[in-house]
């Protein structure tokens, strides 16, 4: 008998029983984009600060994880570059991040999709 490839592998299928369950009840916990983006709402940021606060919030997280989600959150148009820079890791300039007001992410998304239109 050959073996259905098809099928989920066993770990997969026990995903959905108990613990799952469990989880699923429990509610949903913030993102880390969501972390990240109420980070920078309440003050411009570079990804090492918002590490350092989201780190003493008990957040266990990395450099690494953080620089990502300000690149999908700017491509979203919820937050953009404002132009200055702060000495990040290792002594390199990095890009402080600030929110983008309602009217911004309106405007970024308008233009975002009459460049898709043409």
């Amino acid at each position: 008998m050959t073996p259905d490839l098809n099928a989920p592998a066993l770990w997969k299928r026990a995903s959905i029983g108990e613990t799952a369950r469990e989880a699923a009840k429990a509610g949903k916990k913030p993102t880390l984009r969501h972390l990240v983006l109420d980070r920078i709402r309440q003050a411009p940021a570079i990804p090492e600060t918002v590490l350092a606060d989201l780190r003493a919030e008990g957040v266990r997280t990395v450099l690494t994880s953080i620089r990502p989600r300000c690149s999908e959150l700017a491509r979203l148009g919820l937050i953009r570059d404002s132009g200055q820079r702060e000495t990040g890791e290792g002594g390199c300039k990095a890009i402080v991040w600030t929110a983008c007001t309602p009217e911004e992410t309106a405007a970024y998304l308008a233009a975002k999709a009459s460049e898709g239109d043409a």
